[in-house]
């Protein structure tokens, strides 16, 4: 089968631009979040099957990364204010609930909509419906939540969390990257200097001040699937790896 890129198909849509941006963050309350994933690195023995491992490196990669993001998250809010109040309208995506819970407290007299697991599809509906009529410049979205949203109204989209798959983060792109959008689309990757973003975005290719182009603008092949999870799956134990150093040193 001939498969044609989004940009070979609509040639009519502007480019998109990404910008991966360093911000700052609260290492204290990521010293404190990260208590209980350090306390679980002890539980590796030379014993455990695969299956017992995997399990393990898994919990203390997603409790490293919700530390992360809620250490940058009042550091993402203060970036996302300022595109609004330059008349931006804007898209914010994340992974994590507490992360989303911070959003909620920064954000709350700019009226943010939000399309996350929380909601229903009723209200998932009238959030993007707000934000297409213009009710609110601002929609906080989780990242594997917005398969199908058409919200080309957005001039901007901001990664406040990362995710291992490219393809994850281009398809939310393009729920702003679609016909309907007038400009060209800047795509804001905002990372921190420290925590699971640095082994992120070794994984995703992504070097601050640097406009990058991201693998996942056409959909995967199921090999290339394969690969991609493949070598998630080797970041997450290299991240694991990092912290038992960290914890020596």
């Amino acid at each position: 089968m001939l498969r044609r890129t989004k940009q070979e198909v609509l040639k009519e849509l502007p480019p998109k631009r990404r910008l991966v941006q360093e911000i700052d963050w609260d290492d204290s309350l990521y010293r404190d979040m990260m208590m209980s994933a350090m306390d679980k690195l002890a539980l590796f023995t030379d014993t455990m099957t695969a299956s017992e491992r995997t399990l393990l490196e898994d919990q203390i990669c997603q409790e490293e990364r919700q530390a992360t993001g809620c250490a940058k998250a009042p550091y993402v809010a203060a970036f996302v204010r300022t595109l609004l109040d330059g008349g931006e309208k804007v898209l914010l995506f994340a992974h994590h609930h507490k992360v989303m819970d911070i959003y909620k407290k920064e954000f709350k007299g700019y009226r943010p909509v939000f399309i996350t697991g929380r909601e229903t599809d009723s209200a998932k509906d009238a959030a993007a419906a707000a934000f297409m009529s213009g009710k609110t410049d601002l929609c906080i979205i989780s990242l594997r939540s917005a398969s199908g949203l058409n919200l080309q109204r957005a001039t901007c989209v901001v990664f406040g969390e990362l995710d291992w798959s490219p393809a994850v983060h281009s398809q939310a792109e393009d729920r702003a990257h679609r016909i309907g959008q007038e400009d060209s689309l800047l795509c804001y990757y905002l990372v921190s200097p420290k925590g699971s973003d640095q082994d992120m975005q070794q994984a995703l290719g992504l070097k601050v001040s640097q406009f990058v182009a991201l693998m996942g603008d056409k959909t995967p092949t199921q090999d290339e699937a394969w690969m991609q999870q493949t070598a998630a799956r080797d970041h997450i134990r290299r991240l694991v790896e990092r912290l038992a150093a960290e914890k020596k040193s």
